[in-house]
């Protein structure tokens, strides 16, 4: 029972032949007279039947066509007053019921304003074919007269109804298609742009671990050379002024009597081993320092107080963090702080600085500003470019704003956790 339900849809070809034949097959008891006058009526019947062949491929082709047959029938074949035709083949008979089949067909392929120009011009023919009815022209036709009008017009406007009905289930679905199509584009189009952003951003970080490991191995030559540079170089003068100082003393413990110059030489290497001690532990402190300061073991705060009340300038200094980020931010914190103020005292020719620090949205939000000559830029291998690179290795960014005549601000944003 599905599979009969689901045939004429299957092979639509099959059932406009179908069609085709049952309606020429229902004018067959209306073919009378001899052979000589009722062929010609059986191949005009014939030949309107096969309009429904092509109408879904070319239903105004094939609207026109049956048009045409149907226009001739009313003007050859209805005669007004009952009169003989003039042209027997053009009889209507109930072939004429492709003229429905074809309307339909066209208001359910055909475009809208196609479609209604056809139905204008059924109900035109079927006011044509009123007129020209034999009943018509007899005493009172009235009720005759508008039971066929009311009858024609309503086939006709079925007709039409049911193929526009059928259009618009097409043009549901082709439009639901549509955007069953667009929301698939655009989700691709989504999707790629979310790859292209993540492979941006792995590109960006791979450029950043890069800059980092390269910026790692510099700190480490850097602590190296200071360490062979200064503090070893102090070392190896104090381990020599106390060689010289032991053998001094050695050979005054010897018996000989150490004279004034023997005594004041003592003194003066004690004096400067003395000194270059001192001078080892501070720049052993300083690198320290540079390595992590230890005032950060009290917080980005505390740390922070101490640079500022250790600058060149005064410095003004608000911070207000709930929660302590971890030690890394910290740190880059502290020494972007640091290398800000230096650059501030040594090119700003600024008298006063200022350095806020908040959290927001688990980020933190550091500006540094100075009421300097302004022009800071960031140009490449400048000093504020080696901070935009360090604080991206954290995933964090740089603005610089400093118009000329100033004040520059430096607002850096880092996140909570490294």
């Amino acid at each position: 029972m599905a599979e009969m339900h689901v045939w004429p849809r299957r092979d639509l070809r099959l059932t406009d032949g179908v069609l085709a034949a049952a309606l020429f097959a229902a004018s067959a008891g209306q073919w009378h007279g001899p052979a000589a006058t009722r062929l010609p009526l059986v191949a005009v019947s014939a030949l309107l039947a096969a309009t429904v062949l092509p109408r879904r491929r070319y239903p105004a082709a094939a609207f026109a066509a049956g048009t045409v047959i149907a226009a001739a029938q009313i003007a050859f074949g209805l005669q007004p007053g009952g009169a003989a035709p003039s042209a027997y083949a053009l009889q209507p008979t109930t072939t004429d019921l492709v003229i429905l089949v074809l309307l339909a067909t066209l208001a359910a392929y055909g475009p809208r304003r196609i479609s209604v120009a056809g139905l204008v011009v059924c109900l035109a023919g079927c006011v044509a074919a009123i007129m020209r009815w034999a009943p018509a022209h007899q005493p009172s036709p009235g009720p005759s007269l508008f039971a066929a009008a009311l009858g024609l017009a309503g086939l006709t406007l079925a007709a039409w109804v049911l193929g526009d009905s059928v259009a618009y289930r097409y043009r549901r679905a082709y439009y639901a298609s549509l955007e069953e199509r667009a929301a698939r584009l655009e989700a691709e189009r989504n999707a790629q742009a979310q790859l292209a952003a993540a492979a941006e951003r792995a590109r960006e970080l791979q450029e950043r671990r890069a800059r980092a490991v390269e910026d790692s191995a510099a700190r480490l030559r850097r602590i190296e050379r200071d360490l062979h540079d200064g503090a070893q170089v102090r070392l190896t003068a104090l381990a020599m002024a106390l060689g010289e100082i032991k053998e001094n003393l050695g050979a005054a413990g010897g018996g000989a009597d150490p004279t004034a110059d023997d005594a004041a030489r003592t003194r003066m290497l004690v004096a400067a081993a003395h000194q270059n001690a001192k001078d080892t532990l501070a720049e052993l402190r300083d690198l320290a320092r540079g390595i992590h300061p230890p005032v950060l073991d009290r917080g980005l705060g505390a740390a922070l107080s101490m640079l500022s009340e250790t600058s060149a300038i005064p410095v003004g200094l608000d911070v207000s963090i709930p929660e302590r980020p971890s030690p890394a931010i910290e740190a880059i914190a502290y020494f972007c702080a640091a290398e800000l103020l230096a650059n501030v005292a040594k090119h700003g020719a600024a008298s006063r600085a200022t350095i806020s620090v908040i959290e927001q949205d688990g980020r933190l939000l550091m500006n540094v500003t100075d009421d300097g000559g302004g022009g800071a830029r960031l140009v490449p291998g400048g000093g504020l470019a080696g901070l935009l690179e360090r604080v991206q290795t954290v995933d964090g960014s740089l603005r610089a704003d400093s118009p000329p005549g100033g004040p520059t601000v430096i607002a850096i944003e880092l996140p909570g956790h490294a």
